[in-house]
């Protein structure tokens, strides 16, 4: 049994990509400080850990992924996955274990989920710690919308009320009575909290390993500009569900050449719902600072990046000539990725 292990659960749209990309590119340098990052839950998304602590019926998102389609599968997957784990922590000589997938703090709700991702840490480490960042509930359902329309949504930014998933005094609590309220390590997602701005120097800081002995791992803005959105919704809109269920494999695709479109509007929603977000979520961020923040925030996070004045907002729809420029857009940036994949060495 190793010393200790670090589960960091997102959330959502706080830079997870990069400090998982961050983390897969150093396996080997960490390894020598005595820090395992596993291949067993996924090579870079550890995909692998959700998988395993979904309830039995919960047959969807990651362990579709993974290629999990009825219970049976699932009690294989899990006693093979629990024995690889052990394997390869065992064969690594590595004193601290880290997992990363942010999954985990939006896909566990019961504690029957919390339960067994708590007891397949305590069969390899005699601890276990939680690093979570949390955002600005704004700016985090703002961004996490653009994901919506990435994976087919049609309708527009609408706020009807708190969802759980952004009550962060909920979501701590959860994980709190599973692995301890001194097991919590909640962080906020704010460059001015970062050494040096830095979230990956963050990371390390919170986790114990050396920051400076590793690479840097390029920080992908995984946002879209107003008008490439628009164009999105307008498509996913077009598209008859056939037709939809057809491009699905190709939607990534499509949305990572939209990623690399540069001069558009950024995305973002007026200031007064924005405040309607704010005082949604007042007493649960309060809690929160109390708890986990020894009170020192109040309130809990800087003004939201993603919201301005209703006269600086972008149109909800694009004009022709805007379509078919966008169009012709992600028309060759996918023929010059297939181009690429078929005849360009790297």
């Amino acid at each position: 049994m190793i010393a200790q292990c670090w589960l960091h659960i997102g959330t959502e749209k706080t830079g997870s990509t990069s400090i998982r990309n961050y983390l897969a590119l150093n396996r080997a340098a960490l390894l020598s400080q005595g820090y395992l990052y596993p291949q067993t839950p996924g090579a870079t998304n550890h995909y692998g850990l959700t998988a395993f602590a979904l309830d039995d019926a919960r047959i969807e998102g990651a362990r579709r992924t993974l290629g999990i389609g009825d219970q049976e599968s699932v009690s294989r997957f899990r006693a093979e996955f629990a024995d690889s784990l052990e394997k390869e922590t065992a064969a690594s000589g590595a004193s601290t274990l880290v997992f990363s997938n942010e999954l985990l703090s939006s896909r566990l709700r019961s504690p029957a989920e919390l339960a067994r991702i708590k007891a397949l840490c305590d069969g390899i480490a005699r601890e276990t710690k939680i690093v979570v960042y949390l955002r600005n509930q704004t700016d985090f359902l703002v961004s996490r919308y653009t994901n919506i329309v990435w994976e087919g949504g049609t309708k527009e930014f609408h706020f009807r009320g708190p969802p759980g998933l952004a009550d962060y005094s909920r979501l701590l609590g959860r994980w709190a009575q599973a692995f301890g309220r001194e097991n919590i390590f909640a962080r906020r997602f704010e460059p001015t909290d970062f050494p040096g701005g830095d979230l990956l120097a963050d990371f390390a800081s919170a986790t114990g390993f050396d920051h400076a002995r590793l690479q840097p791992v390029h920080r992908f803005n995984e946002s879209l500009d107003a008008e490439s959105l628009a164009f999105l919704r307008a498509m996913n809109r077009r598209l008859s569900p056939g037709i939809a269920r057809r491009i699905a494999p190709f939607r990534g695709r499509i949305v990572r050449v939209l990623q690399r479109r540069r001069g558009g509007s950024r995305f973002i929603i007026s200031s007064a719902v924005a405040r309607q977000i704010e005082e949604a979520f007042q007493d649960s961020n309060e809690l929160v600072s109390n708890a986990y923040f020894e009170s020192r925030f109040h309130p809990l996070f800087s003004p939201p990046l993603l919201a301005g004045p209703s006269d600086t907002l972008p149109k909800n729809d694009i004009g022709s000539l805007a379509a078919l420029e966008i169009a012709g857009f992600v028309t060759a940036g996918l023929a010059w990725n297939f181009v690429k994949a078929r005849f360009v060495k790297t």
